[in-house]
């Protein structure tokens, strides 16, 4: 009987222990810098349908990551495209030629009404993520 315990035991042990977490497919940032870098993203629905969406701020430790989206990315061949800003403290920013309103205090969520406003924020230019068909993607930060 002794025996049967420890066999249990041991399959128990070894399911728990070697059993695969499930994969958190989504968006990550990831912070190959050695400061603290700021993160926005933003959505855009390109079949000019009006579905805009900016929203951050996430802050990132070096050699940390962040996952503002945990839900599968919609792929190259739908409509939707996917943009981010960022800066850290020495000066430092990442970013594109689309612009988005961002709130440049606090941490904000702007939809298409407010996006287009920008009456509380300010634009900046966010880098389009050509995220390559993938429904996860990580953006890597360096300097």
């Amino acid at each position: 009987m002794r025996r049967y315990v420890l066999i249990s035991a041991f399959f128990i042990f070894g399911a728990l222990v070697f059993h695969p977490t499930p994969a958190r497919a989504g968006m990550h940032f990831c912070n190959k810098t050695n400061v603290t870098v700021n993160v926005a993203m933003a959505t855009l629905d390109d079949e000019g349908l009006g579905d805009e969406r900016a929203w951050g701020w996430w802050q990132i430790e070096p050699d940390g990551c962040k996952n503002p989206l945990y839900a599968d990315l919609e792929t190259d061949d739908s409509s939707r495209s996917y943009y981010y800003y960022a800066y850290d403290a020495a000066g430092d920013t990442w970013g594109g030629d689309i612009k988005f309103c961002v709130d440049t205090t606090s941490a904000f969520d702007f939809n298409d009404a407010q996006e287009i406003r920008c009456d509380t924020g300010a634009h900046r230019g966010f880098k389009w993520i050509n995220i390559h068909g993938n429904t996860d993607w990580t953006v890597s930060l360096t300097s």
